[in-house]
């Protein structure tokens, strides 16, 4: 356990780091290749490339979030971002599939609607925790 770990109380239990970057790191991949499919007509590799490096980065940012470890502002804003994007991607993307089947617009309410208010709260959470994590170290 690190020295943020004993001052603030919180230590995550070693089992569920990697869990937690393995799972940001999947939603994010799929957030950032669907979206770039849907929006953009680039080729298959470099829609997977940037999906793949994107991915990385949240995976590993979400590492060191778990960690309880020093983050630049920036990687938090952006790794917010892309956090809290996904996640609100996800839910109004395949949400409305598993609870409206006969709507055929359901899936467009976590294109135009959760994923950008996603980006924006979590590009914003980002600033915040880092900003206040940065103050106490």
């Amino acid at each position: 356990m690190n020295d943020h770990s004993k001052e603030s109380g919180f230590a995550m239990l070693p089992l569920l780091k990697p869990i937690v970057a393995a799972l940001m790191f999947l939603i994010v991949l799929f957030f950032i290749s669907t979206m770039l499919s849907i929006t953009t007509n680039q080729p298959i590799w470099l829609r997977a490339a940037v999906a793949l490096a994107g991915a990385l980065l949240v995976g590993w940012s979400a590492w060191k979030l778990a960690g309880n470890e020093k983050v630049n502002v920036g990687l938090a804003v952006l790794s917010g971002a892309l956090m809290l994007g996904g996640l609100c991607f996800i839910i109004g993307f395949l949400g409305p599939m598993v609870f409206a089947k006969d709507t055929s617009q359901g899936p467009l309410i976590g294109v135009f609607i959760a994923a950008p208010l996603g980006v924006i709260t979590g590009a914003i959470g980002g600033y915040i925790y880092a900003s206040k994590h940065n103050e106490r170290a």
